[in-house]
């Protein structure tokens, strides 16, 4: 009888220690679960007008740093890496993302839903519409 409750103890102590690194391994890293918005985004599409740009970079590129700083980094070809930076916010009932970025001394305030790691800027810019598709990475 001695023997079953020590076997009984030693099998529920294996249990209690591999299960919570089972559910770990499943549902993925406190980071995804806590702020799965996240991450490095690339642009997938730009068009500005009628007229797909994207052709003429080597990438554009959206990292959410943390909960409220991102980067703004694209690489036209032929010359060197730009970055900005700027806050945004998240509203985690919507996934909203809302953010202002400064470019050439105009200030731009846009905000987009995530949705599968997705989304779409689209700003009317000069009478024409700027549209930046991104993805996560």
């Amino acid at each position: 009888m001695k023997r079953k409750i020590i076997f009984f103890v030693l099998i529920c102590s294996l249990l209690v220690i591999l299960m919570p690194a089972c559910n770990a391994r499943e549902i993925g890293s406190l980071k995804s679960i806590t702020n799965p918005y996240i991450a490095n985004y690339e642009c997938t599409e730009a068009y500005f007008g009628k007229e797909d740009f994207l052709g003429k970079f080597d990438y554009i590129e959206l990292n959410l740093i943390n909960k409220k700083e991102f980067e703004f980094i694209y690489k036209l070809k032929g010359e060197k890496k730009r970055v900005i930076k700027s806050e945004y916010s998240v509203n985690p009932k919507t996934n909203e993302l809302s953010a202002e970025i400064g470019i050439l001394g105009q200030t731009f305030h846009q905000t987009v839903k995530i949705e599968n790691g997705k989304f779409t800027i689209s700003k009317t810019i000069c009478g024409k519409q700027l549209i930046l598709k991104f993805k996560a990475k």
